[in-house]
C-alpha cells in the first residue's frame, strides 16, 4: 500500500463508509446542496436524517465500510 491515503472517488448512494479508524457507518445519501456549496451527505447508520457533510477535498477521510 502506497503512503498516500486512498480517495474514495465513486462513491454509491445506500452503500456504508466510515472515516478512517472508527467504528461508526455511514450511509451515503448524496451530495446535495446545503446552504454554501455542494457537499456529500451521509447518514448515520440505522438512524435518518443528515448526520455529516463533507466536501470533496475530506473524501480522503472516509473508507468503505466491509
Amino acid at each position: 500500500m502506497s503512503q498516500i491515503d486512498e480517495v474514495v472517488s465513486v462513491l454509491v448512494v445506500g452503500e456504508n463508509y466510515k472515516f478512517k479508524n472508527q467504528p461508526e457507518r455511514l450511509k451515503y445519501i448524496g451530495k446535495n446542496w446545503s446552504g454554501n456549496g455542494y457537499w456529500h451527505q451521509f447518514e448515520k447508520a440505522g438512524e435518518q436524517g443528515v448526520w455529516c457533510e463533507l466536501l470533496d477535498s475530506d473524501l480522503r477521510l472516509i473508507e468503505k465500510a466491509h
